[in-house]
Formats: C-alpha cells, sequence, structure tokens
C-alpha cells in the first residue's frame, strides 16, 4: 500500500513518486523520459493517450491534440474525429483519469497526493490561476486525496536527490515543456526556505518546435544521403520521427547518429556525426541562455548572482551548459529524472489531505540546505541571499557575533580541518567543530567555501549559516558605508 505520491504536471512527460508507510523507500514510476506525454488522440474507436496517442500523431495528426493543458479551459479543443469535439477540458481530464489509473493499479491507491504544476498553471501567485479550479474539480471527481499543489521547481528543490550541495541564496531554475520554456527565480528568506520571486514562460522553445525542426533538418540530410524520401508515406515518417526522438533524447551521448528506414524492396540506411545534431540544437541553446541573461537584468541581478538548477528534460541540449557558461553562468547542477515528482511526494508526506477541495493549500516555499551526501554528521549550510541586490555595493566585513572582521585583514583558511595547529581566524566557528572554511577572493568577489557547499559568492546582505548538532555560526557580508559619504 502506497503511502504518499507526488504527480508531476509536465505535459512533457507525466510521472509520478511513491512513498511507502515507512517514508524511507522511493518508487518513482514512468520517470520524466516522455512516457506520458500530454498527447491525446482519437483510433477510430476510443480516446488514446501518451506515447500510443504521439505515435498516432504522426500519422493523423488532425485526430490528435497536444495542446489541453496549455489551452486548460471549456473551449473546444482541437481534436477530430470523435462524433462530438470534445472540450480541452475534457482532453486533460481523459487523459488525468488514465495516468491515474495507471498509476494506482502499478502502484496502489496513496492515501495523501500532491500535484507539481508549471508555473504557468500555478498563476504568477501561486494557485490563482483559472485553470487551477479546473484541475481540483478533477481531482475531486476522480476522488484523488489531494493534500496541495506546489510549483515545479519548488518540488524539485524538494527532491533530496538532487539537490545535495545546493545551499539556497539565489536559484535561477530551468525547464522544458511541450510548446514553451520555463523560468523561476527563488531566493532564500531569513529562515532559509525559498520562495518563488518571478517567473517567465517562453514560448516557442519547447519540445514540440524543436522536434519538428530536428525532423524537418534530418529528413533533409537522408535525402541527400539516400536519395530517398522519408516524407512520401506517413508510416515511413512515423517511423523516422520515432529514430529522431530517440536520438533527441538522448542527445549527450557519443555515438554517431544512425537511420534505418525498411520499404517493401530494402532498405535505406544512413549516418551523420553527434556534431550535426548538437549544431542543430545550438540556436536552441543560445536563445535560452540569451532569455536567462534578460530574466536575470529584468531582476537587476547578473550571472554570478545564482545558482541555475535545470530540469532532467534539458539533458536533450547538451550545449546548453557551455551556453551558459559563455554569458558568465558559472555553477549548474542538474535534476535528477522525476525531481518533482519526488519532491512533490516528500511535501504529500508532511501534509494532511484537504477535508474540502476548494482548502487545498499551495506549498510555495521549500526548505534547502548542503549537507555532506551520506554524511550524518556533516555540517548543514544555508545560503541566505540579501533581500536586496546592489550591485554598487563592495564587501568589505565579515560580522560574526556581532564582530566585523576585514575580509582582507582575514587569511584564506578561516579555519582548518582536525589535524590544523593554529586556531581558527573567527573563533566562533570553533563552536562547529573542526570543520574548514575557507575564504576566497576572486576577480574582486568574495566567495566563502566548505565541503558540502563548494564556493559560494557572497555579496553585501548575504548571510551564511552553518549548523552542526546544536550549534550555529551565522556569517554576514556587509559593505561600510560612513554617514556623508555616497
Amino acid at each position: 500500500m502506497s503511502y504518499a505520491c507526488g504527480i508531476e504536471f509536465s505535459d512533457f512527460g507525466f510521472n509520478a513518486s511513491i512513498i511507502d508507510q515507512n517514508g524511507e523507500a522511493h518508487t518513482s514510476v514512468e520517470e520524466a523520459t516522455g512516457g506520458w506525454p500530454a498527447f491525446a488522440a482519437w483510433n477510430g474507436e476510443e480516446l488514446v493517450f501518451g506515447r500510443e496517442a504521439e505515435q498516432h500523431w504522426r500519422l493523423h495528426p488532425r485526430q490528435a491534440s497536444h495542446v489541453f493543458w496549455e489551452h486548460l479551459s471549456l473551449a473546444p479543443s482541437d481534436l477530430e474525429g470523435p462524433p462530438r469535439v470534445p472540450a480541452y477540458s475534457e482532453l486533460a481530464y481523459a487523459f488525468l483519469s488514465a495516468f491515474w489509473q495507471n498509476l494506482t493499479t502499478k502502484a496502489g491507491t496513496p492515501e495523501k497526493v500532491v500535484f507539481a504544476m508549471p508555473g504557468q498553471l500555478l498563476g504568477e501567485g501561486d494557485g490563482d490561476s483559472p485553470a487551477i479550479g479546473l484541475i481540483l474539480a478533477m481531482a475531486r471527481d476522480l476522488e484523488i486525496p489531494l493534500a496541495g499543489l506546489c510549483g515545479l521547481s519548488t518540488g524539485s528543490l524538494n527532491d533530496t536527490q538532487s539537490t545535495a550541495g545546493l545551499t539556497g541564496g539565489r536559484i535561477l531554475y530551468m525547464d522544458l515543456h511541450l510548446h514553451s520554456a520555463a523560468m523561476s527565480l527563488l531566493t532564500t528568506d531569513t529562515d532559509g526556505r525559498l520562495h518563488r520571486r518571478r517567473y517567465m514562460r517562453l514560448p516557442r522553445l519547447g519540445y514540440i518546435p524543436l522536434i519538428q525542426s530536428l525532423h524537418r533538418a534530418m529528413g533533409n540530410r537522408f535525402l541527400r544521403a539516400t536519395a530517398f524520401d522519408v516524407t512520401a508515406q506517413r508510416e515511413l515518417e512515423k517511423a523516422f520521427y520515432e529514430q529522431t526522438r530517440e536520438q533527441l533524447l538522448d542527445a549527450s551521448r557519443g555515438a554517431d547518429i544512425r537511420y534505418s528506414i525498411q520499404t517493401a524492396t530494402r532498405v535505406h540506411q544512413a549516418a551523420f556525426p553527434r556534431e550535426t545534431l548538437r549544431r542543430d540544437l545550438g540556436p536552441q541553446e543560445q536563445g535560452w541562455a540569451d532569455a536567462a541573461s534578460k530574466f536575470l537584468r529584468d531582476a537587476s541581478l547578473d550571472a554570478k548572482d545564482v545558482t541555475v538548477v535545470v530540469s532532467s528534460r534539458l539533458r536533450m541540449l547538451p550545449g546548453m551548459d557551455e551556453a551558459l557558461a559563455t554569458r558568465g553562468f558559472a555553477r549548474v547542477v542538474h535534476l535528477q529524472d522525476g525531481a518533482s515528482a519526488r519532491g512533490a511526494a516528500r511535501f504529500a508526506a508532511t501534509q494532511p489531505v484537504a477535508e474540502d477541495i476548494t482548502e487545498v493549500p499551495v506549498i510555495s516555499a521549500v526548505e534547502v540546505s548542503a549537507q555532506a551526501a551520506g554524511k550524518k554528521d556533516a555540517v548543514e549550510v544555508v545560503h541566505v541571499a540579501g533581500a536586496f541586490a546592489s550591485a554598487e555595493l563592495i564587501a568589505s566585513h565579515l560580522v560574526v557575533d556581532g564582530r566585523a572582521y576585514s575580509l582582507h585583514a582575514l587569511p584564506e583558511v578561516l579555519q582548518g580541518d582536525a589535524d590544523a595547529e593554529t586556531p581558527p581566524a573567527i573563533a566562533a566557528l570553533a563552536r562547529l567543530g573542526p570543520v574548514p572554511v575557507r575564504l576566497i577572493r576572486q576577480a574582486g568577489e568574495w566567495h566563502i567555501e566548505t565541503p558540502e557547499s563548494g564556493a559560494l559568492l557572497m555579496a553585501p546582505g548575504d548571510r551564511l549559516r552553518m549548523r552542526h548538532h546544536d550549534e550555529e555560526v551565522e556569517l554576514l557580508i556587509v559593505a561600510e558605508s560612513r554617514p556623508g559619504s555616497a
């Protein structure tokens, strides 16, 4: 019997994660590799969903829809074939019903569930979107024991399997959906909890336009290499699409791209260097990186001020890290498959089921701290970003327990390890035990480093909290300001 469940509402691939009654065993159902994409199709007799519907879409485009979560409403959908054209909300309901039935058949009916939702469904105010009302009504009708809603970014950052080493601070979360890309900016409050502050949706940077563009480009290359047009027959075009899809979902591997299309009379084969695919993906990656830079500029931040966290779906863009690095993004964390579902399941384990569907809470904050993986005795590190970023301020002092230490007067090693012979440069650190702490100055900026957190950029107003057992030390970075000075 499953206990708590998180369901990830990614139209690229719905998935779920289960926590059993003892709270230790985690099982993911339909990991985020496109196993349950949000496709619905009419096969002539009934509606089908997921991968079956995506394959039907390649044969009969008008008899399929992949925008019903994108346009969730009571309006008539774009799907043709059934005796009566279903509304977008009806397709969404039927899809969720099929996914829920598949989940409960495999893992049993959970006692409580949290949905991890994309920002476009949650709305700017975490739950103020009209689509949320429709989704809550679906959950009630399907008798899903809903305990809460959270954002995909919030759910992902609640997944301890993916976020080891994250300390908080300022997080730029990046994700990919069927028809768009999305970015969220999260910052840490004084209690060490991350909140979503800004959200941006990027149309035309999603999976559908990406796979269609790549499909055309590869089809033209295949034609030049074999003198065979894969678009001549729908069945052959579908087979070529499936092979292109496999290459895209595993774009980071090093082997050559190989196609094999069999007709009634012969087999047509062609191979292309992996670099060909990476060149085709380049414009998408550059577009993402440019959009990320602009998103931060609008928030008065620079690339160096944030840690980038990307969903597992972005592994299909193998040049993404390089594109971000060229624009100054120094730290990129890659989430594991199903991170949002696992994080939502962890939320569900601590939430009671809402008595009424109108009272389902929106979980808008997540606690994040860095700890050494597998070390129960590790020091917790929480990076609390200053409330206001100010580029003109220059860090000058480190304040600990009311004492101000000049950054330029401090040594690089603030405290050594257990074998260190010298006492800590900051006496308060001794309370934590022999935890190595270093102060690094690089390009005029200050970084504080512990084994658990790595080097963290600290701007004026930022705090770094280190906890060990019952002891806590807080380091505060400040900029000197004298009366009458600018």
